[in-house]
């Protein structure tokens, strides 16, 4: 936090997300709430971003489509996050069959087009959240996995864990206790730029119409509605975008912030 980019970035980031999940408290309209007698009003005192071509408040459509997408995209995110840190660490550690098994599976997740293959389990489980979270979740553990493998081959000849061996720990021990704090750092680097580009995805796949689905409200599906009246209400797409904007970047001021400190860290 003595970093100016950190306290900036989270500073941006806990005001979005605060907003957001008091949006039942701060939002002053239901947003599905369509009122035809309000269509397309420009930002006012009464609707802070205006309204949409239905007359839904655009302010109530973006805290709730706010909320949505952070906790969609903190979940798949750090699912991934976990279940490649595991088994990249244990790949690592042990070698053999099993890290040739998991290094050849991830490199074909990671090679293989990422918005195709979502688009492929989006096409078998359908439109919808659920499809787009097994998706992103298919191909974003594969990088973490790299990135604990490359860590964990370097760190098992460390002395540390030379000694865990010589004490007689067991190897969960020695992987969870002792491997994994120490390994786990540039994942977490990581996994903030992971969580802009995931936004970003859903919010893509939500304005092409397979995320999120009508009357359902999230950043992308708003920003949607708006795309043909940029010329005559450029308030519904541009509203939702900004805090998209704001967002991604607060996110990533955390992740320079923490990626200097990770290098400080290597270097004492």
């Amino acid at each position: 936090m003595r970093r100016p980019q950190v306290a900036i970035g989270v500073g941006i980031v806990a005001v979005i997300c605060l907003a957001a999940f008091l949006a039942p408290l701060v939002a002053p309209y239901n947003p599905n709430a369509v009122t035809p007698a309000n269509a397309l009003l420009p930002p006012s005192a009464a609707h802070f971003m205006g309204t949409d071509f239905v007359g839904r408040d655009v302010f109530s459509r973006v805290l709730y489509g706010a909320r949505e997408d952070i906790i969609v995209v903190v979940l798949i995110t750090y699912i991934g996050l976990v279940v490649g840190v595991l088994l990249g660490s244990v790949a690592g550690y042990f070698g053999g069959w099993f890290d040739v098994l998991i290094g050849r599976i991830a490199d074909t997740a990671i090679a293989f087009p990422f918005i195709v293959l979502v688009l492929a389990i989006i096409a078998i489980v359908g439109p919808g959240i659920k499809g787009v979270a097994i998706g992103i979740i298919a191909v974003g553990w594969a990088l973490y996995a790299r990135l604990a493998r490359s860590e964990m081959l370097s760190l098992k000849e460390q002395s540390f864990m030379l000694a865990t061996k010589a004490l007689g720990y067991s190897n969960t021990r020695s992987i969870l206790r002792h491997a994994l704090p120490n390994l786990i750092r540039s994942s977490l680097v990581y996994s903030t730029i992971d969580v802009v580009v995931n936004l970003l995805v859903l919010a893509g796949l939500s304005y092409l119409g397979v995320g999120v689905q009508e009357p359902g409200a999230d950043l992308g599906t708003v920003i949607a509605n708006g795309q043909p009246y940029l010329l005559t209400a450029w308030w519904i797409a541009t509203m939702p975008g900004i805090v998209l904007v704001l967002f991604g970047l607060g996110v990533s001021l955390i992740g320079e912030g923490l990626t200097e400190g990770s290098l400080v860290m290597s270097v004492l």
